[in-house]
């Protein structure tokens, strides 16, 4: 007798060789997107440790799909249009163009830098800025990548986390970037505990003299952060007594950035 015949599908070799394809071309755009300027073949193959042919092939493809852009002249890449569409597309379908409106209302409220970050493997990512209108203000451009343990949004992610206790014991050195940066994970554990009580976390010029951030967790339908929202600026503006009432604005203001994401959704 006869077994039935199985649904076709691609030889295993076949699948795994897409699968691996498809993964270094989306390695090759994460290269061009972190990049600060355009890129050449060598550069992207010895970053991704892959060789030339290889990535040549790769390029050659995304740029017949408009995904990257060559430089006629200098044979260098960068993102295409494509990339461009689809990032627009994704901040507009993940509710981050709705966020927007709450970043802008919480810096015309506080005369304060604002931004939105969102956890990016072991440091955050800053996706949304609005800058403070002040001559003397913080300026951390969208696409910044910042340490988690020494920034409010970084301590926001963190204390809301599944298992904060667990994150914290994973972080690789509390490097000491000022005086006040908390370099021992007792000192850390100490303060996200202080964050989950108050619902918001301080940062008192750990990171950069002078500078200092309020940030509250945007909650996911389980009580854990999905992103952050940070109110940053100079330590004269924003003395002791203050931060209570930042605090409590950010809280109310990072609902509002929630009720804008698709539930359901990872920004």
């Amino acid at each position: 007798m006869k077994s039935a015949r199985q649904p076709s599908s691609l030889p295993v070799t076949e699948e795994v060789a897409g699968t691996q394809t498809i993964a270094r071309s989306l390695s090759v755009l994460r290269v061009l997107r972190d990049a600060e300027q355009d890129l050449g073949v060598t550069e992207i193959a010895r970053g991704l440790g892959l060789n030339a042919s290889t990535t040549h092939r790769i390029l050659k493809a995304l740029v017949a799909a408009g995904y990257v852009a060559q430089n006629t002249q200098s044979e260098r890449y960068r993102l295409g249009r494509e990339a461009f569409l689809l990032g627009h597309a994704a901040r507009r379908t993940l509710g981050l163009e709705a966020a927007m409106t709450s970043l802008e209302r919480l810096a015309e409220e506080t005369g304060e830098s604002v931004n939105l970050v969102i956890r990016d493997g072991s440091a955050g990512l800053v996706v949304l800025r609005v800058e403070s209108r002040h001559p003397l203000r913080f300026t951390q451009p969208t696409g910044t990548r910042i340490p988690l343990y020494c920034t409010s949004s970084g301590k926001a992610l963190l204390a809301f986390a599944a298992d904060y206790r667990a994150e914290v014991a994973a972080l690789p050195d509390l490097r000491q970037l000022t005086s006040t940066t908390l370099t021992s994970p007792q000192q850390l554990l100490l303060d996200l505990e202080r964050t989950r009580e108050r619902g918001f976390s301080v940062n008192r010029a750990e990171r950069i003299p002078g500078v200092c951030g309020i940030a509250a967790p945007v909650l996911d339908a389980h009580g854990l952060a999905i992103a952050a929202l940070a109110v940053q600026g100079p330590e004269v503006r924003i003395p002791d007594d203050r931060i209570p009432a930042l605090g409590a604005l950010v809280i109310e203001i990072a609902q509002a950035v929630r009720d804008a994401i698709p539930a359901g959704y990872q920004i």
